[in-house]
């Protein structure tokens, strides 16, 4: 990410960005910034954005727009999300590759890729690739804490906690999730556990871990609250079951090596999830302390059964969670 910091200081630009990583937020804020400091504004003839749809349908059409002089401008900058082109191989991107425009600039954000084809190598070798992956606990303590400083404001130990789980770590949620703090505590300069429960909005994984919990604690009526709460919010039973598979395949996972001696940061790093969620860790670790492994993999292997009954239409989703809830939390 530096190479765009460098480029826009400098004011000497490649002509393809392919901006790629699992961090939405920085994908765009790179991506604006380079707009911002290539063209005046958005709305400038020398400026074409397209999205994936677009992308499918017109590429004959970008290409044509791409080998366009700009229009009394340095430079004609193609701002495009998600074009699958440097997945599925496309011929006018390839042909437009073999003899790029000079004064053309693209800037890709791309959900997938595949760095053997031959688009992404010719990114590599005609411009440069940026790669957004999630911060570190670390980075994004420093980043909040930046926020934190520019409002005078402070947050306690606890609160960072739970800001982090209900938001997941993305830093999407996080921003918004901070502007809605910010605004709930006016004039106080503290932030406090307290506000947090009160105003931030936690994500599906966080509130699948919560009825986990309650799972582990033997408390029905808790868990079920909580499942229906998630049906209210229009959230697929299919899906909560899966996130359910995907907690307990990590759990088994996490106490395997905590099983085999491995401290709680060795545990992080065993599992990458040093760029990722490291407090998911000491989350499952407390939780696992109400399960032996024999009940978890029960548990699993149940859930991948249902799974399978509900895709061959055996069993309606929704009655395939409730059952494997009330088996384990009863």
């Amino acid at each position: 990410m530096s190479i765009i910091d460098q480029d826009i200081k400098n004011g000497q630009f490649h002509n393809i960005y392919l901006i790629i990583g699992d961090e939405e937020y920085l994908k765009n804020r790179y991506a604006n910034q380079l707009v911002d400091a290539l063209i005046e504004s958005k709305d400038s003839m020398n400026y074409n954005e397209y999205d994936d749809k677009a992308c499918a349908e017109n590429s004959a059409e970008i290409i044509s727009t791409a080998v366009t002089l700009p229009f009394f401008a340095d430079h004609r900058v193609i701002n495009i999300k998600n074009s699958g082109w440097f997945k599925n191989k496309n011929d006018d991107f390839l042909g437009y590759l073999d003899e790029p425009n000079e004064d053309t600039i693209f800037i890709f954000r791309e959900a997938s890729f595949d760095r053997r084809s031959r688009a992404y190598k010719a990114a590599s070798k005609l411009g440069c690739i940026v790669e957004c992956t999630r911060l570190s606990s670390n980075d994004i303590k420093k980043w909040i804490g930046e926020k934190l400083k520019s409002e005078n404001k402070s947050m306690k130990k606890e609160a960072f906690i739970e800001f982090e789980e209900r938001t997941n770590s993305s830093m999407d949620n996080m921003e918004m999730e901070f502007d809605k703090l910010i605004s709930y505590i006016g004039e106080r300069k503290t932030i406090t556990l307290e506000d947090v429960e009160a105003v931030c909005t936690k994500q599906l994984q966080s509130k699948v871990f919560d009825m986990i919990d309650a799972i582990a604690e033997k408390n029905p009526t808790k868990v079920f609250d909580m499942y229906h709460d998630l049906l209210a919010s229009k959230e697929s039973p299919l899906k909560i079951l899966v996130l359910i598979q995907r907690a307990f395949r990590q759990s088994l996972q996490i106490k395997d090596l905590r099983d085999a001696g491995y401290s709680e940061d060795r545990i992080i790093k065993e599992l990458n999830f040093s760029k990722k969620r490291g407090f998911i860790v000491n989350k499952t670790l407390r939780m696992t302390k109400n399960f032996s492994k024999e009940r978890m993999n029960e548990l699993l292997n149940e859930a991948c059964e249902l799974e399978c009954d509900i895709k061959t239409g055996r069993i309606k989703e929704q009655l395939a969670v409730e059952l494997l809830m009330m088996k384990y939390s009863c």
